[in-house]
């Protein structure tokens, strides 16, 4: 009997820890050989870079869902690469504004992919964001109604009420989908082994969700850490998720904002392009706030992209 390959997709909205789970996942799964499908919302390829030298080959798509028929393409190519690799498991982690809706029809149509076996769906959902995006968002609601196991992340640094809420409303939206809290990524790996593929096969949907707004800025070099993360502090309160690399005057930092959280740390790895992608949903003023804070750090900053 032909072996085949568990393919298991990690989703979540941006910011819920998607990286930090794939990377404690890599850890539970050391010695077997892993293949990473990371897909990016940006143009700025910080999971990847983040994720690379951890042991497992990998596969980057950016700036578009894999889902959606812009990237529909590279990731048929990325699974035809991966299924003749053979590797003991594939490991998907989609954008945080992709609708995975369509994974299981998309893996099984046409026997394209006999030896990859769907898995199922871990989602992950952050506390401190989900209320705000379930109803704004169209992709966040899409994301958990295709999970196999949820994972409320974060609880660590998240109120009992804000938890509570999450678990309520989980349970009553997605009533037969297991729920989980999880602190770093530490899902028990007995649960990971037990996915069990639950949602039928459904067809793509290539509605854009126009309820999103992004923007891709510039940093030069000349800027320095304190000035950066000023810069982040006049807008970030306006965005659902702000990521990048960039090298300044001081150093090299990942930033990596969740709402008006604003983290700015020491990077010492590659993929450094000093771009910083930020994203907010319906009726944040990102571009408004954006361009004030472009203008205040003149010859520092520049907004290089700004679309709908």
């Amino acid at each position: 009997m032909e072996t085949r390959t568990d393919l298991i997709l990690v989703t979540g909205f941006l910011g819920a820890g998607k990286t930090t789970l794939i990377s404690r996942m890599l850890s539970e799964y050391r010695g077997e050989r892993i293949h990473l499908i990371v897909n990016e919302f940006g143009r700025t390829a910080v999971d990847s870079a983040l994720l690379a030298g951890l042991g497992a080959s990998m596969e980057g798509i950016e700036n578009g869902s894999i889902f959606c028929a812009c990237r529909l393409e590279e990731f048929f190519s990325a699974l035809d690469a991966a299924q003749e690799m053979q590797p003991d498991k594939i490991i998907v982690e989609a954008s945080g504004l992709s609708d995975p809706t369509a994974i299981r029809y998309l893996l099984e149509q046409g026997g394209r992919y006999p030896r990859i076996r769907y898995k199922g769906c871990i989602a992950l959902a952050d506390p401190s964001s989900l209320m705000k995006v379930i109803d704004t968002a169209r992709m966040c609601a899409r994301q958990l109604s295709v999970a196999d196991l949820i994972v409320i992340t974060k609880t660590d640094i998240a109120s009992a009420e804000a938890v509570l809420a999450v678990r309520e409303l989980l349970a009553k939206r997605y009533p037969h989908v297991p729920v989980i809290e999880a602190v770093k990524g530490n899902v028990p790996r007995a649960m990971i082994d037990s996915l069990a593929a639950g949602h039928p096969a459904i067809e793509a949907d290539d509605r854009r969700d126009l309820t999103l707004q992004k923007a891709l800025i510039q940093i030069s070099p000349d800027m320095s850490q304190t000035q950066f993360t000023a810069f982040l502090r006049l807008f970030a309160e306006d965005t659902c998720r702000i990521k990048g690399l960039v090298r300044l005057s001081d150093g090299t930092f990942l930033a990596d904002c969740v709402g008006a959280y604003v983290s700015v740390v020491p990077y010492d790895g590659q993929g450094v392009d000093n771009r910083i992608a930020a994203l907010a949903v319906a009726g944040m003023p990102l571009r408004k706030n954006l361009k004030a804070a472009v203008i205040m750090f003149e010859g520092l900053a520049e907004m290089i992209r700004d679309d709908q």
